[in-house]
């Protein structure tokens, strides 16, 4: 392609040599030679660009990888950079003078240092490097589409861009602990427990001292303080803590509701990577862990153990789950799918919607009358005179010559309103018609055209898939969906319905939930603690069942806690023991009258929701997004050791 400044230098030469060539060869043929050398010179440079860019675009090979300090990882991990080293190889004969390489950036990751990008020269069997750290947040999976090649000439008057496609996806693991501020790091008693034992604040068989207390008939001789009891001239008896073995098993819900949201920035990021906190927690005290992902349809149990293997196995797992696809709206506007789809075709996909290979031809810009919903009346206003003056036009054309006689102002009528009616009609066909030339229908078909050629090649369809696709609203909205699903990008949609409830309550989970908490019940032993990181603020007055499954845990014993996650987009609950805000001077407009009634109404369902879990038995935290997963630790860590404190 030419740019502006090879237009320029094609316009000027061209211009002067197509007058000094015809006219002033004999009196100017200086002006002559040097617009034709000019002309040479610019063409012999554009087959060699041509030639040079053609060569390469089949000979760049790529290669990335992805490393943390010194070793090379086959993931990211979340809260630490990562290195991206990005290798590019020509082999060609011809060398590329200017080549421009950019990697893309995956959604939801920022750049913490280097740069992605590179213009360099790149000789024969030549390889360029790009390094870059990025820096993830959340768990979950991060898909590299490629890199964007753009080459060029050294005086910059062509280029050529095209795309190089390596898909290749990365786990990104849940952060660690230890990077959180050494959770469970520092010893905190005198004597480590056996594994998956904890001491209890009770009198037991444990090994750890509570309390000393006066001798009772009954209590064994081996527990009698000799020492103090011979100083206060009494016996006294010590009292040992008691040792219970604790089971933890997490539940996460990775339902529709979870996963609205940009990719990398969802609520069930969050929960992910609270739930590998409590994971790595538990597992540094040597508890058996075990975790239960569910959804609207099943549920997919992990067995609790111990081993460091089982451990790495339950970070893959929340990595895995977090980046799990957005779901797809129940209703999408084709022609915002379209706004959304088509960029995105044109930065991964250019060689498949060059205009060359896929465009669409003139006269199918045209509409045709019958696309409308009136065509079959205009059709009908054309033939009506036909079939009102059939005998006058029969009796007519039955008579010889061209001489009318007597009738001929009788003639002259018929042929007037024979007229008027296809006049008018011929024009409202052609005025119907050519408005599919004009923008912006001609560009929205042009642009559905090359998307259907793109779904139809990507997905194996026939060709009827392309007109499908140009127009079937339904058709193109969903095959637009997937195409930005599986490229990552969360499809827009609205949230909320007209009556202003959310599209994505999936109210079967917490029948699926249910069931799967009654199964581990079924199957656990004593003092089992269960986290469930759940977002069901929205399904107050829907939650008996999952009422009665807590109530059977808490019965055995057992502990419940339940973590509900707060949309960083509205303020968290005020507190009613802090003083009342002052009268803001803003007017009140139609939105914020809205934001805030939508804001109270989440506000009265969530606290609707925990207050049915707490009276249920469980022990409801408010989990934000400003949370650290330190914070959270420690609140369970009040539950294990101290008991259930709501």
């Amino acid at each position: 392609m030419l740019t502006a400044r090879g237009w320029w230098l094609l316009v000027w030469p061209g211009a002067m040599a197509a007058v000094a060539v015809p006219f002033l060869a004999f009196w100017a043929p200086t002006l002559a030679v040097l617009a034709l050398s000019v002309l040479s010179w610019f063409l012999f440079e554009w087959v060699l660009f041509l030639v040079r860019s053609r060569a390469a675009m089949g000979h760049l090979t790529v290669e990335r990888h992805v490393h943390h300090g010194d070793r090379e990882l086959p993931n990211l991990w979340a809260g630490l950079d990562g290195i991206i080293r990005v290798r590019v190889r020509l082999r060609s004969r011809f060398r590329l003078p200017v080549l421009a390489l950019a990697d893309k950036l995956p959604v939801g990751l920022t750049v913490a240092g280097g740069s992605r990008k590179a213009v360099c020269t790149l000789d024969p069997d030549g390889t360029v490097e790009l390094e870059y750290a990025v820096h993830p947040t959340l768990p979950g999976i991060a898909r590299f589409e490629g890199l964007e090649v753009r080459v060029s000439d050294l005086c910059g008057f062509f280029y050529r861009r095209w795309f190089l496609r390596l898909p290749t996806e990365y786990l990104i693991l849940p952060p660690l602990t230890d990077d959180e501020g050494g959770q469970r790091a520092t010893k905190r008693f005198n004597s480590l427990p056996p594994p998956g034992v904890h001491r209890l604040h009770r009198p037991g068989s444990g090994s750890e001292l509570l309390e000393l207390r006066d001798y009772r008939p009954g209590d064994p001789p081996k527990t009698i303080a000799w020492k103090i009891s011979a100083r206060r001239d009494r016996l006294i008896t010590k009292e040992f803590e008691n040792d219970v073995p604790v089971r933890c098993v997490l539940f996460l819900d990775a339902s529709e509701t979870t996963r609205v949201g940009e990719p990398g920035d969802t609520p069930l990021g969050r929960l992910a990577a609270i739930g590998s906190g409590v994971a790595q927690a538990a597992s540094a005290t040597r508890d058996l862990v075990g975790l239960t992902v569910f959804d609207e349809s099943a549920a997919q149990t992990t067995r609790p153990a111990r081993t460091r293997a089982h451990t790495m196995h339950l970070l893959r797992t929340f990595a895995e789950t977090a980046g799990r696809a957005p779901p797809r709206p129940p209703t999408a506007d084709a022609q915002q799918l379209l706004e959304h789809a088509y960029p995105l075709a044109q930065e991964l996909y250019p060689d498949l919607l060059d205009r060359k290979i896929n465009t669409r031809p003139f006269w199918m810009f045209w509409i045709p009358l019958l696309d409308s919903r009136f065509g079959w009346l205009v059709l009908l206003f054309l033939l009506s005179p036909l079939l009102i003056f059939k005998r006058e036009v029969t009796q007519w054309v039955a008579e010889t010559g061209l001489e009318w006689g007597p009738r001929r102002a009788q003639y002259k009528g018929i042929f007037a309103l024979l007229y008027l009616p296809v006049f008018v009609g011929t024009w409202y066909w052609f005025i119907y018609g050519i408005r599919g030339i004009f923008p912006p229908r001609s560009r929205r078909l042009s642009q559905r055209k090359q998307l259907g050629a793109l779904f139809a090649a990507l997905n194996d369809d026939e060709p009827a898939a392309v007109g499908r696709a140009m127009h079937d609203d339904a058709f193109f909205a969903a095959r637009a969906a997937a195409f930005l699903t599986e490229h990552r990008v969360s499809p827009p949609a609205p949230v909320l319905d007209e009556d202003g409830n959310s599209r994505y309550l999936a109210a079967p989970k917490v029948m699926v939930l249910a069931d799967s908490l009654i199964r581990t019940v079924g199957t656990a032993r004593d003092n089992e603690l269960y986290v469930l990181l759940i977002d069901v603020a929205e399904l107050a007055g829907q939650l008996e069942p999952l009422v009665k499954a807590i109530r059977a845990a808490v019965g055995r014993h057992h502990q419940v806690l339940v973590l509900l996650p707060w949309p960083a987009d509205l303020p968290p609950p005020a507190d009613p023991r802090a003083p009342a805000a002052g009268l803001s001077r803003k007017p009140p407009t139609l939105g914020r009258i809205l934001e805030g009634y939508l804001a109270d109404r989440y506000q009265e369902r969530f606290q609707a929701a925990r207050l049915e879990l707490v009276r249920a038995g469980a022990t409801v935290v408010r989990i934000e997004q400003t949370d650290p997963v330190r914070l959270v630790l420690a609140r369970i860590d009040r539950i294990r050791v101290g008991g259930i404190k709501r």
